[in-house]
Formats: structure tokens, sequence, C-alpha cells
């Protein structure tokens, strides 16, 4: 009976740390998604050939800025790039992902 205990309580820990730590990047697969990384190079890489890279929608945080395009990165997502060459620039330098300002 105590190991059942010792178990329960390690499965619910585990759940609560896996929802405090929720990143901005999640690799999705078939059977699921993995949401713990916080550049996208290393979700890109953990994906591989199986899955794809795709934004956390959870946690991505209210875009700052009005323009079409925007830099999502750990530190929040800036929307001030108006078009898509200059916002894929600067992420890339932000090792994060430029995507459409959902506001718009």
């Amino acid at each position: 009976m105590r190991m059942r205990t010792i178990i329960a309580i390690s499965f619910l820990l585990a759940l609560t740390t896996n929802v405090a730590i929720a990143a901005p990047y999640c690799a999705v697969f078939s059977w699921g998604e993995e949401c713990h990384f916080y550049d996208y190079k290393s979700c890109l890489q953990a994906a591989g050939n199986q899955g794809a890279c795709v934004i956390n929608q959870k946690e991505a945080q209210a875009p700052s800025g009005g323009a079409p395009f925007c830099v999502v990165a750990p530190y929040g997502t800036q929307c001030f790039y108006y078009d898509a060459q200059s916002c894929r620039m600067a992420a890339s330098a932000a090792n994060a992902v430029c995507a459409v300002n959902p506001n718009r």
C-alpha cells in the first residue's frame, strides 16, 4: 500500500511539474506532444523526421505590437515586423520562430 501511495504522489508531482515548466514550443508526434522546448532548434531536433515543431498555444504570451508578423520566443511574442523576411531573420538570430500575428 505504501508503494502505491509513493507512486501516486510521484505521478501527481510529475504532472504538476510539466504544467509549471511549460515552454513556448512543442514537438508534435502521431502519439502525442512534448511541450518542454525553450528554443526552436532543440524542438526541431527532437521532432526529427517523425514529428513537427509548433508553437505551444497554451503558453504563448499575448503578443505585443500590431504588425502582421511576430517573433515567438521564450521571453514573449513581439509583433513588430511588416514583412516575413525581416521577421524570419530576427527569429533566426533569437533561436525563435516567426509566425503570423493572430490578432490581425
